[in-house]
């Protein structure tokens, strides 16, 4: 499997095949780099098959916004999201002390990934069409990415929960 370094310059898309399955791909041209899958329908339980590895977002607590990662099959997460009050930004916590800031827009923008605060990695870019629902751009080779390459997903997954969340509390 490619790092995520090695798709700087590519066009990665983030579609969804149905709109009746909960069933989100990643992909280069023809070729499929991920899928995040829900498995309920009303969960925000989220699951991750990238490359030969699986992981699991999810909420540890039910009335929290923070979320939690771990490998499919294991009890401990590996890495956590904690949001900040107002729901715009929010730092994932790696293992070995490494810190990524998490950033949503409203519109065009719909996270940005960066490594410290004015470093950026990644950009998720929102889309219109009901097929072709975003596109990413990785923007500079990062050994943090390539170790972990399901930030992608994770980035896009957070902005649609918050986006659920605003639309639930209106």
């Amino acid at each position: 499997m490619k790092k995520p370094s090695d798709y700087i310059g590519s066009e990665l898309k983030i579609f969804q095949n149905s709109i009746f399955k909960r069933e989100i791909g990643l992909r280069t041209g023809d070729d499929i780099i991920a899928w995040l899958k829900y498995p309920k329908l009303f969960s925000d339980l989220a699951e991750l098959k990238i490359g030969n590895e699986e992981f699991e977002f999810y909420r540890p607590k039910f009335f929290k916004r923070d979320v939690d990662i771990r490998k499919k099959g294991y009890q401990n997460p590996l890495a956590h999201f904690k949001n900040n009050f107002w729901g715009r930004k929010g730092v994932l916590e790696l293992p070995r002390g490494i810190r990524l800031i998490m950033k949503f827009g409203f519109f065009k923008k719909q996270a940005e990934i960066y490594l410290g605060e004015n470093d950026l990695l990644v950009t998720v870019l929102s889309g219109f069409s009901m097929k072709e629902r975003s596109r990413v751009i990785i923007e500079k080779r990062s050994d943090v990415l390539d170790e972990y390459p399901w930030i992608i997903m994770l980035g896009f997954y957070l902005a649609q929960l918050m986006k659920k969340n605003s639309a639930a509390g209106s």
